[in-house]
Formats: C-alpha cells, sequence, structure tokens
C-alpha cells in the first residue's frame, strides 16, 4: 500500500505523518517509541477500508519541537487534534498503544467532538490510582534490567523490549532504519515522556466525556499493567478484550489486532 508523507502543525511542533487508503479517518498513535514504523503492517491492511494516519509523536524521529518540554497526556491530545482537525473528514477513531494510549483516551476526554470512537491497548497508566502496588512499573523494569540485562548485552535489544514485547525481537521483526529511529527516541521518551504522561489517571467523570471507548490487554503482559487498564475501563463501563499478545499486537498477533479494530469501529457505525 502506497503512502503520503505528509507534516501537520501542532503547537510548536511540526508533527511527521504518513496516511494510507480511503475511508473513513483511523489515527494511529504510537507507543514511547516514537515512531510509525512498527505500526505500517497493521495500517498498510487497515487501509482497505479506512484512511489511516500515522504518525511519530513529538520529540520522536522525525516530528522535533521547537520547544523541548515535559509530555504529559493533554499534550498528546493536542496534537492528535491538530491530525484531526487538519484532515478536516468529520469525527475519527484513534487507537493508541501504551503512552499512545495516554493520548487516544485524552483526547476523547479534551476533544469529543472530533471522536467516533478510541480504541486502547494498555495504555501508559502508573499512576497510584491505577496500579495495584505502589511504583510497581519503575520496581519491575529496574528489576528485569538488573536481572537480565548483562545477558542482553551485545544482543541488540534492551531490556525493555525483552520485558514487554515477549515475542517481538527489534532487529528480526524492524528494519535497520526504524531500529536506528527508535534506539535515539529512547532516551529523549526516558526525558520527556517518563514520569509525566504515565501518571495521568481518569476519573469516572472524565471517561464518561469519551463518546466510546474499547480496551485491549495482551495476556503475556506484566499484571500492573493489565490491572491499570482494566480499572480504567471498568471505571468507565467500557468493554475491554484479551489478545494473544504482549504489549506489541501489531507485530505479535496483526492479523487479530486488525481484525478486532475493524469490528470495533463499525460497532459504532
Amino acid at each position: 500500500m502506497s503512502k503520503e508523507i505528509m507534516y501537520v502543525q501542532a503547537q510548536d511542533c511540526m508533527l511527521y505523518c504518513e496516511k494510507r487508503g480511503q475511508g473513513p479517518l483511523l489515527v494511529i498513535m504510537p507507543d514511547g517509541n516514537n515512531d510509525a514504523g512498527p505500526y505500517e503492517g497493521i495500517a498498510d491492511m487497515l487501509a482497505d477500508e479506512f484512511t489511516v494516519v500515522v504518525f511519530d509523536p513529538r520529540e520522536g524521529s522525525r516530528s522535533i519541537p521547537s520547544v523541548h518540554q515535559p509530555v504529559g497526556a493533554e499534550l498528546l491530545a493536542d496534537d492528535i487534534a491538530a491530525i484531526i482537525k487538519h484532515m478536516d473528514m468529520g469525527k475519527a477513531s484513534v487507537f493508541g498503544v501504551s503512552s499512545g494510549g495516554q493520548g487516544a483516551l485524552m483526547v476523547g476526554v479534551k476533544y469529543p467532538e472530533l471522536i467516533k470512537n478510541v480504541i486502547i491497548h494498555e495504555a501508559a497508566l502508573c499512576g497510584p490510582e491505577d496500579v495495584p502496588i505502589p511504583n510497581a512499573c519503575g520496581a519491575y523494569f529496574m528489576g528485569f534490567n538488573q536481572t537480565y540485562g548483562p545477558h542482553l548485552t551485545g544482543m541488540n535489544v534492551t531490556p525493555f523490549h525483552a520485558a514487554m514485547y515477549v515475542t517481538v525481537f527489534p532487529e528480526r521483526d524492524f528494519s535497520p532504519e526504524v531500529n536506528a529511529r527508535m534506539a535515539q527516541n529512547g532516551p529523549v521518551w526516558g526525558q520527556y515522556y517518563f514520569g509525566v504522561q504515565d501518571q495521568q489517571s481518569y476519573t469516572e467523570e472524565m471517561l464518561a466525556k469519551i463518546p466510546a471507548c474499547d480496551f485491549t490487554v495482551g495476556c503475556w503482559t506484566p499484571s500492573f499493567q493489565v490491572i491499570a487498564n482494566i480499572r480504567t475501563a471498568n471505571r468507565g463501563g467500557f468493554e475491554y478484550t484479551w489478545l494473544p499478545s504482549g504489549h506489541y499486537p501489531m507485530i505479535t498477533c496483526p492479523d487479530v489486532l486488525v481484525d478486532h479494530i475493524r469490528k470495533t469501529i463499525h460497532k459504532y457505525d
């Protein structure tokens, strides 16, 4: 599937976007790797019936803002809204993963007039209202890194990849160009995203503003992430679906994920 490269001005940042297909608008917001590359496969698959826009979130790869600042969920929502307004196609469906899930949730809260529905895969919900034990997220990654990090040296895979993606091996599953960009984005995400967007939690009143919302969680994902998303789904009265994957279903089970996205969007036709 051919793609069109476009840039969308979102406040201080010119967002790099890739547009595919025709049909109702679907915006895909990537996870904290901040790169559109890992989503190219599902974007191609969905482009037969949707206009699919996937983008590099701010501070990532090809979307460098003029002002560097902590990136919270509201700023991510503003960026998604800018893309929807730029496309001028009416209400959009939004799919977000991890920190992209935070952006997708908040755009539904802050800009409900722009949204048909949002689909969330394991939003980065690490605040005390959502995780069962304080600092469960940080403790998990610190422990995994201390235990397995030395054994992964020289294998071109980070402890984070091993801990969250399970069946995804970057050197095998992504191009050298995508891997190089994600390697550059990691420290930047740690500087501007970590401890900011992942602390955003959603009250029942906030979630009630979202026109329609569905969650997915992976069977292989660490429990703190799964529980946080199920708690949030229950708080909003939203459905959640289990997927045979970890944090990266677009690589582990793309056919299952694409089928779920299609059916979920059409549920709200």
